[in-house]
């Protein structure tokens, strides 16, 4: 039928738009070569119901008047859906604190007095944790209860006191509405509120760093490093594993952005999403956080780098062999969590990465000497940084002790 697959191949892009996910599109494999018969316009977004918008948001705004504490819990949905600065202008009208789960970190500006710290249920941070779970009222937007963003489902949220604003609905108070858009919901609820001082606490970072000198690189030492490594407006990819889970829990700085593959854990993908990245923000900063074993999936992107001449921080961290595994099994030591010894530093040379900074680090003094350079670096760098085989970063070492309620819910 004329115009039918067409109108087929729009209506699947409408719904990947809608729904902000994937969508599979199977084409004929000469319609690359035929000519352009038909043309489409801009497809509108979804607009919501406006009785039912009026209503959730009234709902919303009742509740949160009734509360004497509060708090939100900003999820990923936020970014997917561009709605950052409706829901900042939530909290400043409001003044209501916030955490984020894992998934949804620097979803928000993490150096606001309203940022709370990271929430991971009784995994870890037990003063966010008790902070979160005692509020009168939590606010969840865009945010998903998967296992790692729960802490290994030990978050114990009370879904009498939630309110969830969902991409296209809101549940409030035991009932549902649908058909309301999240940025719609957003900007109706930001006229409703008014500003109130409620009970909140200040996010905490690291501890001080540890460690100096020729003394071997721990986890205490490491983690403090690389969050003071940080600086404004840059963008942070960190893999699946340790090392995600130990930066994730340093504030960001001002207009930094932290990525990291939290619902899948798909190990290797930091290193080609730090090359998108790059691509997509060549005036940023690009600093890219993986474990090796990761990165063996995926080293040969680090060309890419070389080819496109861009310059990115690339910390690999090589603690000899799948460390998030060993944590996470029942046979640590298996020879599947083991890995062929590759001399990492020398991968940007011989990948095309012409005139790179690289270096491979064994001890304190090491690192902060790469770091520095790194820090005043004009071209591309690459730091092998080597641990311990059981360096974890706390978080890791948490779902070690956790794995019971990580796998067995």
């Amino acid at each position: 039928m004329p115009g039918a697959f067409p109108a087929r191949t729009e209506r699947l892009i409408a719904e990947a738009l809608f729904h902000r996910r994937p969508v599979y599109m199977a084409f004929p494999a000469d319609y690359a070569n035929q000519p352009v018969l038909g043309s489409s316009g801009a497809i509108p977004a979804p607009a919501s119901n406006e009785p039912a918008l009026d209503a959730a948001t009234t709902a919303i705004a009742a509740i949160l008047g009734k509360a004497r504490t509060a708090c939100v819990l900003p999820g990923i949905l936020i970014a997917r859906n561009g709605v950052q600065m409706e829901m900042q202008d939530v909290i400043d009208k409001a003044g209501l604190p916030f955490a984020t789960m894992f998934m949804d970190k620097s979803v928000l500006d993490e150096q606001q007095p309203f940022f709370v710290g990271m929430y991971d249920g009784a995994v870890m941070s037990e003063e966010v944790r008790a902070f979160v779970e005692s509020r009168d009222v939590v606010l969840t937007v865009g945010a998903l209860a998967s296992d790692f963003n729960t802490g290994a489902f030990t978050a114990r949220l009370d879904l009498d006191k939630t309110v969830a604003i969902g991409h296209h609905h809101v549940h409030v108070g035991g009932k549902t509405y649908a058909n309301v858009e999240m940025r719609d919901v957003l900007k109706a609820l930001t006229s409703k509120l008014a500003w109130r001082d409620w009970p909140g606490i200040r996010a905490r970072s690291f501890d001080k760093k540890q460690g100096s000198g020729a003394e071997p690189i721990t986890a205490k030492a490491l983690y403090p490093r690389w969050a003071a490594f940080l600086r404004s407006g840059d963008i942070v990819v960190a893999e699946t594993g340790t090392a995600s889970m130990g930066l994730g829990f340093a504030p960001m700085p001002k207009d930094a952005v932290f990525h990291n593959q939290t619902l899948w854990g798909s190990i290797g993908w930091a290193t080609p999403a730090a090359v998108g990245a790059a691509v997509a923000a060549p005036d940023r900063r690009v600093v890219l956080v993986t474990g090796e074993g990761s990165h063996q999936l995926t080293a040969q992107e680090v060309g890419l780098f070389g080819r496109m001449g861009l310059k990115p921080v690339v910390f690999v961290l090589n603690n000899g062999g799948y460390l998030i595994e060993r944590l996470l099994c029942e046979r640590p030591e298996i020879a599947y969590n083991d890995l062929a010894r590759w001399r990492y530093a020398e991968l940007p040379h011989a990948l095309g990465c012409d005139g790179w900074f690289t270096a491979r680090v064994t001890t304190c003094e090491d690192l902060d000497y790469a770091l520095d350079r790194a820090a005043k670096a004009e071209s591309g760098v690459y730091i092998e940084i080597v641990t311990d085989p059981y360096a974890a970063s706390p978080l890791a070492q948490k779902l070690h002790e956790n794995v019971e309620s990580l796998y067995r819910s």
